[in-house]
């Protein structure tokens, strides 16, 4: 376990810590608390004051969140406030100090909240990722693996590396307790161990794991010898020049995902009519058993490699749908279908045809954008936070209005906008009028410069390169996007919201897009 205090929290306290609380519950000096079990031998000189309080203090708050990790709700609150005022309250504060001491070390369930497993510092980031409870950590690591930190902003692989060890030391899939967290191929970021193989395989039903199209193996047994046959069949199919890189790996992928699903049926192309193609596209809703199908992206030629990370999402079905018409059009043609299918596949796809991506997409009340918006109308005291601010909301006025962030972020000056009756509008003219004026950009003299442009830039050199002189370069797409995300956390800290997951475009959703224009671009009205 890392000694760094922003990486993982504390154990339990010490006979000499619990000694220390004990005493300033009491009501003993913390100056004659430090020299008596806080100074250090070596040390000559005397803590001070203030010194001896903001040390007692911080064992405080570890005995309140050791208390929280054993359910003991009762004496962590009545620790906030620690010193006592009265005989009784005294008594009681030193007898739940002896109740807590005799208590082990307290073990993470997965209804706990990360802020009780790791430090302030972490905590904070996780939260801001929408890592709000230790299942929500141990289901990112298991969806994406080893490279799950890379999902958190502002989380680097030695943090990661050792929140990767305590996630395995609570238990693994393969480890004899129940309910374990993490699957084996979830190893420490720092760690690096050699990449198990894959070996080839034949393609049969009671293959252990999945492999990849160029591993699927022949074998000799004359149940499954159709099944080769259309495994080499696919190969010659992916095999021709015309296609695409791109496309080879859609069809490829594709084209894997239904030899494999059709070898754990028994089945072979031969054998796809309606009703077989109707079960494998619920097949791919949720496919099932998750072990043997989903796993973290991963090399092709790795041990853990699996068909299918999750479920497929109902673009990615419609998407997954067509490639098989296509195959299945042209085994038809080869003679290895008997009927022609494409007319009565609409029919036979219903999980084609599934809720719309607006639905399932996490939203925002119309309540909640536009009290974000006008927290961005309010005026800042630095003079860059308040620019920042102004970017925020002319960004998420147009995000509002259907724009993309791209589309925001290569918006020039002379590009006239569709305006709205709405009340934001105006705000909005108001804050791209101050945010030109502190770039000190005339609009009508400089058409082509950038709608928005940070007014200090950032100290690397990819930003020195894109911001050269004489270049008319403003936010990038993701320095954009950031910027929105930044402001949002701010506003949710602010008035106190619970913290939750938050994408500019979640600002959109529901909003009516305008049908004429992608860019909403109308020409006779100019926003100046």
């Amino acid at each position: 376990m890392s000694d760094d205090r922003d990486t993982l929290a504390a154990t339990k306290l010490t006979r000499t810590e619990f000694a220390v609380v004990r005493a300033y519950a009491q009501g003993m000096r913390p100056v004659d608390i430090a020299n008596r079990y806080l100074l250090d031998p070596d040390d000559d000189d005397a803590l001070t004051e203030s010194q001896a309080i903001a040390r007692i203090l911080a064992l405080r708050d570890r005995l309140v969140q050791f208390a929280l990790q054993h359910d003991r709700t009762d004496i962590a609150d009545m620790f906030e406030a620690l010193r006592a005022r009265s005989d009784v309250g005294m008594t009681r504060r030193v007898d739940a100090l002896s109740s807590l001491e005799q208590l082990g070390q307290g073990r993470p369930q997965q209804s706990h909240e990360v802020g009780l497993w790791f430090g302030p510092s972490l905590a904070r980031r996780l939260i801001a990722a929408g890592l709000l409870r230790i299942s929500d950590l141990t289901a990112l690591a298991n969806r994406r693996g080893s490279s799950w930190w890379r999902a958190v902003p502002r989380l680097g692989p030695k943090s990661a590396d050792t929140i990767t060890r305590w996630l395995i030391q609570q238990g693994t899939f393969d480890s004899a307790r129940p309910g374990g967290w993490v699957r084996p191929y979830v190893t420490p970021p720092l760690a690096a161990p050699g990449r198990q193989p894959l070996s080839a395989m034949p393609l049969t039903a009671g293959m252990p794991y999945p492999v990849p199209l160029e591993y699927m193996q022949v074998t000799v047994e004359d149940t499954y010898k159709a099944l080769n046959d259309d495994v080499h069949w696919v190969r010659e199919w992916l095999a021709r020049p015309t296609l695409q890189s791109h496309t080879l790996k859609s069809y490829r992928r594709e084209a894997e995902r239904l030899l494999l699903w059709l070898a754990q049926e028994g089945l072979t192309l031969s054998a796809c009519d309606a009703e077989v193609l109707s079960r494998y596209a619920t097949f791919l809703q949720a496919p099932q058993p998750e072990p043997f199908w989903c796993g973290p992206s991963a090399p092709r030629d790795a041990m853990h490699w699996r068909p299918f990370e999750g479920p497929l999402s109902a673009s990615s079905q419609a998407a997954a749908l067509r490639v098989i018409r296509a195959l299945l059009r042209a085994a038809h043609d080869a003679g290895r279908v008997a009927s022609a299918l494409p007319s009565a596949l609409p029919s036979a796809l219903p999980s084609a045809d599934v809720a719309p991506r607006a639905a399932r997409e996490p939203a925002l009340t119309a309540a909640q954008i536009e009290s974000f918006l006008e927290w961005l109308g309010r005026p800042d005291d630095a003079p860059d936070a308040n620019d920042r601010r102004h970017v925020a909301l002319i960004a998420a006025h147009l995000v509002r209005r259907g724009m993309t962030i791209g589309e925001a972020a290569a918006l020039r000056c002379t590009e006239p906008l569709r305006s709205d009756s709405s009340a934001m509008w105006a705000p909005m003219t108001h804050a791209l009028t101050v945010h030109w004026t502190a770039r000190g950009l005339d609009p009508v003299a400089v058409p082509e410069a950038p709608l928005l442009a940070p007014l200090r830039l950032p100290p690397t050199d990819r930003a020195a390169a894109r911001h050269a002189a004489g270049a008319l370069n403003g936010y990038s797409p993701s320095g954009l996007d950031q910027l929105l995300r930044a402001a949002w956390r701010d506003y949710a800290r602010e008035v106190g919201m619970e913290a939750q997951p938050f994408t500019p475009k979640m600002l959109r959703i529901g909003s009516e897009r305008f049908k004429s224009d992608k860019r909403f671009i109308e020409p006779e009205s100019r926003l100046q």
